[in-house]
């Protein structure tokens, strides 16, 4: 079966938006100034996710993200707005459309309460067919039904689980380095794989030793080019039950000197999260600037290597946030991979880079997309330094 993707997304009221609607290729590259909502517009993606991880659900997604006053947008008008995520996805042979509106039940009472949840299968020759449309009868005979997602109830998401297990498959990755070194475990209230990375060693110790080997090896070979002091990369338990990851360290001793993952550099740790991460078979990838200490030569190759390992694989579908120039500087980065999301007096926008006229022309011409796009992004930044008092 062909890989799964997102094709489309449209958020209402959501964060730092008040209505967007882009589509979505298989490999993308959010730009946009600082606080702008690029984490936003990813954890949308993560808020599906939530829905059907267990421990999870409705409510458990909106308590995560600190309740609904925060999750719907400043900007939306009246107490009671709904908020709205809606998705398009392809699996090959058609696909599904899957969309909740949910909002509190009164004033006094924040309890999450669907007000539409509805799922549409999509033939191959783009016939719709609904195959749900909440609230239902069910719901008006007994309303607590609507504080649970049919998405999150196995005894009625049998005709679309497709869509559910796709949901369950989005895993983001922000690894921070210095959790992986203590190896702190997952925070209690989390659901589902750690975002920051501290389940990596468990993510690697729990695939099978011929896999587990053949994806380290792949890394070795991108570290023997970026970091040749380093070989041998190697997955170990030590005496006391607790995984590690080892590489030799080349010096003037013949043997070298092995070290483990509390002795490497930031960014050797984060490039190995991210090249393990790619290789995974699993649904879409949300990365929130990858190219966080990363040397600006690995950043310059990060696309095609994403590109490279996404054809070598099942065709992961990746989603990510920068603002690295070298990153975007990749020829093969079209307009239609871009999302520009830019503050507007009434809550963020979204753009897609093929929408925007001038992105298109430029890029279209030869022009990266590093040049066509990424001075959209600091122009109104730059502002606020020139108007600094020094």
């Amino acid at each position: 079966m062909n890989q799964m993707r997102f094709t489309e997304i449209e958020l209402r009221n959501w964060k730092n938006f008040t209505l967007v609607k882009v589509p979505l290729a298989g490999r993308i590259f959010i730009v946009g100034p600082n606080a702008s909502g690029k984490s936003n517009f990813l954890d949308a993606f993560r808020l599906l996710r939530d829905l059907v991880l267990e421990g999870g659900g409705l409510a458990k997604a909106i308590e995560l993200r600190d309740g609904l006053s925060k999750v719907r947008s400043l900007f939306a008008r009246g107490v009671k707005t709904e908020v709205m995520v809606k998705v398009h996805v392809a699996n090959g042979e058609g696909g599904w459309i899957y969309e909740l509106a949910f909002t509190h039940r009164s004033p006094k009472d924040q309890t999450p309460i669907i007000k539409r949840e509805r799922v549409d299968k999509v033939a191959p020759d783009g016939t719709i067919r609904n195959v749900l449309a909440r609230p239902d009868d069910q719901d008006t005979e007994d309303r607590d039904q609507l504080t649970q997602t049919a998405m999150q109830q196995v005894n009625r998401n049998r005709d679309f689980r497709e869509l559910a297990e796709f949901f369950r498959s989005v895993l983001y990755l922000h690894l921070v380095p210095q959790l992986v070194r203590e190896g702190q475990p997952p925070r209690s209230q989390s659901i589902g794989p750690d975002q920051y990375g501290r389940d990596l060693l468990d993510r690697i110790r729990n695939t099978t030793p011929r896999i587990q080997s053949a994806r380290l090896k792949r890394i070795q070979k991108v570290i023997d080019l970026v970091a040749t002091p380093l070989e041998d990369l190697k997955f170990i338990v030590d005496d006391h039950g607790r995984p590690h990851l080892q590489v030799k360290f080349k010096h003037w001793r013949p043997q070298g000197a092995y070290q483990n993952e509390t002795q490497f550099s930031d960014g050797t740790l984060r490039l190995i999260g991210l090249l393990w991460a790619l290789q995974e078979k699993a649904g879409p990838l949300l990365l929130e600037e990858p190219e966080l200490s990363l040397h600006t030569g690995i950043v310059r190759r990060l696309a095609p290597f994403i590109h490279r390992a996404q054809r070598a694989g099942n065709g992961r579908q990746v989603i990510l946030s920068t603002h690295s120039d070298e990153l975007l500087t990749d020829p093969g980065i079209s307009s239609d991979e871009l999302l520009l999301v830019q503050p507007a007096d009434e809550g963020s926008t979204v753009l897609a880079g093929a929408s925007i006229k001038e992105v298109s022309r430029l890029m279209n011409a030869g022009i990266t997309a590093s040049e066509a796009v990424m001075p959209k992004t600091t122009a109104s930044q730059l502002k606020l330094f020139d108007s600094a008092v020094a």
